[in-house]
This record gives structure tokens, C-alpha cells and sequence, in this order.
């Protein structure tokens, strides 16, 4: 039962700043949707649109995995194909996250 708690709350806790960030991006808008590439870039090299999208890519990838293992935990009635699911659900977002958190800060922190 702790642990159901404790999933439940991280679940909520990654959410609240997906919300406010939410609302950041959407705000940026002119510098998300330009056409021109290094526009993007140097929107991105600020510190502070930096910041958000670290916190946006942690909190995001992390809300997921858990929303994963929760469908998973749910529907995958065997008990070995379950646990291989976890850790393959694991392991993708991982990566995914890795991935994208390399991707900003290669981008943030290059001279161009």
C-alpha cells in the first residue's frame, strides 16, 4: 500500500510542473514555431529557456514511465511478461530521456 501511495504522488508531483511549463512554452510560441533555425537556437541558449525545457524533459519522461507501469501493471495479467515490461518501459525512457536532455544541452551550451 506505501508504495501505491508513494507512486501516486510522484505521478501528481511530476504533473504540476508539466502544467506551469505548459503554459511557459505556450507563451514562447513565436520562438517555437519560427521557421528560421537559429532563432530556436538562440532562444534555447538562454539559461532560463534552458531550465525549462530540462525540467520539462525530467518531469515529462518521468510522468510517462510511471503512466507506463501503471497500464502495464493493469494489463499484463502473467507475472514474468509483466515484470519484463517494466524493465523494458524503464530502460526506453531512460534512454528517451537521456537522449533528449543531451540533445538541449549540446544545443545550449555550443557556440553558434
Amino acid at each position: 500500500m506505501q508504495k501505491d501511495i508513494k507512486h501516486w504522488t510522484i505521478t501528481r508531483l511530476t504533473s504540476l510542473p508539466l502544467a506551469v511549463l505548459f503554459f511557459y512554452f505556450l507563451a514562447q510560441g513565436e520562438y517555437l514555431t519560427t521557421r528560421v533555425r537559429m532563432e530556436f537556437i538562440s532562444w534555447l541558449q538562454e539559461p532560463v529557456a534552458t531550465g525549462a525545457a530540462l525540467i520539462f524533459i525530467v518531469c515529462a519522461f518521468w510522468h510517462a514511465r510511471l503512466g507506463m507501469e501503471e497500464i502495464i501493471i493493469d494489463y499484463v495479467p502473467s507475472k514474468n511478461p509483466q515484470i519484463a515490461s517494466l524493465w523494458i518501459n524503464k530502460i526506453f525512457f531512460f534512454v528517451l530521456g537521456v537522449a533528449c536532455l543531451y540533445a538541449v544541452c549540446d544545443i545550449s551550451f555550443s557556440k553558434v
